[in-house]
């Protein structure tokens, strides 16, 4: 009946371990650098950076949802964002990307949306205060964001 949910330690200690890595390779370049192997060592990492430019943008565009989803996974409000529904979330972030920028909402103000829209389902429907996400609450919130998206691009963008 109960699930075991994922604590902050495991992201922490992925972190530190991310960190290690980045420490290392940047360790490995400069010893690489005093050998003598100057010109290829700085050949090659012209044409990783150029490379990892775009690369690095477009991982930005679609992961701006993910990252505040990781930021406010212990607040006890955003309950409902596991599993399949976290992604469904995310989809419709992902879609009007471009407007919400325009308009000046953030992936944690979107994220207040979607959890106004299911506390607002979950009065209308009398249910219990940590129920979780069914696919009839899920059809209720979706509806109600893209409504909300939609007025707003409708009002505000030109």
């Amino acid at each position: 009946m109960t699930k075991n949910k994922k604590s902050a330690l495991f992201d922490v200690l992925k972190r530190e371990k991310l960190e290690k890595l980045l420490k290392g390779n940047k360790n490995a370049k400069a010893a690489a650098l005093s050998s003598g192997d100057v010109s290829k060592t700085i050949v090659s990492e012209s044409v990783v950076d150029k490379s990892a430019t775009p690369a690095e943008k477009k991982e930005s565009a679609g992961t701006k949802i993910f990252k505040a989803m990781d930021e406010i996974k212990l607040d006890i409000r955003y309950y409902f964002l596991e599993d399949e529904y976290r992604d469904k979330i995310a989809g419709i972030y992902n879609k009007y990307e471009g407007h919400l920028d325009r308009l000046g909402i953030d992936p944690k103000k979107y994220l207040d949306y979607a959890r106004e829209s299911f506390d607002r389902f979950k009065q209308l429907n009398k249910k219990m205060p940590l129920e979780p996400m069914n696919k009839k609450s899920w059809e209720y919130v979706e509806k109600s964001l893209n409504e909300l998206i939609s007025k707003l691009v409708e009002k505000f963008v030109k």
